[in-house]
């Protein structure tokens, strides 16, 4: 009988605590993507960066996170993954307080980029442990569904702090959240994975047709993220909005995506791979092009908001389906840990890419480009759906065989 109760009892992993500990992670790791608009709009107030300074600085943490997450395939199913987590939100932690004493280029670059790869390594854990957990399409929606909430508090509160201290702002925010993670984490994040605590390395073969249009759907996605988000504030300041306006406007938009997220948890995969693709890729795509011409509306302030709601309803939305479609390439549990790699490298590149289109106020060549980015995104995905598909049936007719 003893037997029988223990084996009923959660894993660790499935706790309710060892979930809220990788979720604060999960988000609290994210949090420069989740702050672009508002950290960038702050570093371009200061007289001392120039536009490539600015787009590079809005790169750095996010370069940072790419390349740490790079290796984390092999590596992060060998660690014990509460003292590795511990040690990494320590060292980010420390690294966004002594950013706020430094106001030079190079330094605050190469402090941001280290920043970044301590939070990319701790993001790696705790994504792949939520994808090890026995709910993982509920905890993944949950993992937006706090991103979301950090993102919408920093939008209301961070424009509200003079822009003398707005950098500093940005800083102090991030590390309580990180704060509360530590702690958190101290006490509840899993030591070890979960589903696939004893997965084999990688099959490179049976991903060479499947692997390549979900890691490139992933960048073009995400590139576009970080084009178009880091300079939304300034398209809405273009088109004469005032700074509160716009910081209205954001969080608003924040707090109601996460109505994308839960929608996402609550349909799951009824409705297929492809058909929430289509939807959202159709959806986003027009709602860049009513960005480009937001100057023409009568009510500039109440646009830039319908709009915003719509675009970041199904960036919210879309990302859990992104996840499965990846996760579908590979069922040993370590492919998954890439797409923070596809995500982050083009993060990284999209600020920087976004100062290069920028013309002078004229934001649209930043919006073109990602209409264009964005149809490849979804044309990858609806490939991979695909592929996925063709894969699925073909290991159906060859019967089972050993993994």
């Amino acid at each position: 009988m003893a037997s029988a109760v223990g084996t009923m009892r959660p894993r660790e992993i499935d706790r309710g605590r060892s979930i809220l500990a990788m979720l604060l992670v999960a988000t609290v790791t994210e949090a420069m993507l989740l702050l672009l608009p508002v950290y960038v709009g702050a570093i371009s107030d200061r007289a001392s960066f120039s536009q490539s300074q600015v787009g590079l600085l809005g790169s750095a943490d996010l370069a940072g996170i790419a390349a740490s997450t790079l290796s984390a395939a092999w590596w992060l199913r060998r660690v014990r993954w509460r003292e590795t987590v511990l040690a990494l939100i320590a060292a980010f932690f420390i690294a966004n307080l002594a950013s706020v004493w430094i106001e030079s280029f190079q330094p605050l670059f190469g402090l941001r980029v280290l920043a970044g790869a301590a939070a990319g390594a701790a993001y790696a854990i705790a994504l792949a442990g939520l994808c090890d957990t026995v709910r993982n399409d509920r905890n993944a929606a949950l993992m937006v569904c706090g991103q979301v909430l950090f993102g919408a508090a920093g939008s209301f509160i961070l424009p509200l702090v003079g822009s003398n201290w707005q950098i500093d702002a940005v800083f102090a925010y991030m590390n309580v959240w990180v704060a509360a993670a530590l702690v958190v984490a101290f006490f509840a994040f899993p030591t070890e994975p979960g589903l696939h605590r004893d997965a084999a390395g990688f099959r490179w073969r049976s991903l060479a047709a499947r692997g390549p249009a979900v890691v490139l759907g992933t960048a073009a996605y995400f590139l576009t993220i970080g084009m178009v988000w880091a300079y939304l504030e300034r398209v809405a300041r273009a088109a004469g909005m005032s700074s509160q306006e716009v910081a209205v406007s954001l969080g608003v938009g924040y707090l109601i995506s996460l109505s994308g997220s839960l929608a996402a948890a609550w349909l799951g995969c009824r409705l297929g791979r492809a058909l929430p693709m289509l939807v959202a890729g159709s959806a986003q795509i027009a709602m860049l092009v009513l960005f480009a011409n937001l100057e023409r509306f009568d009510d500039v302030a109440r646009a830039f908001l319908v709009i915003n709601i719509v675009f970041q309803f199904f960036w919210s939305y879309i990302i859990a389906y992104q996840i499965v479609i990846y996760s579908d390439a590979d069922r040993s549990g370590r492919f998954v840990a890439t797409y923070g790699t596809s995500m982050h490298l083009a993060l990284a590149f999209g600020p920087y890419a976004g100062s290069k289109l920028v013309a002078g106020t004229d934001y649209t060549p930043v919006l073109d480009a990602g209409v264009v980015t964005l149809a490849l995104c979804y044309g990858c995905f609806l490939l991979a759906v695909y592929q996925n598909r063709k894969g699925r049936l073909a290991a159906a007719s060859a019967g089972p065989s050993i993994q």
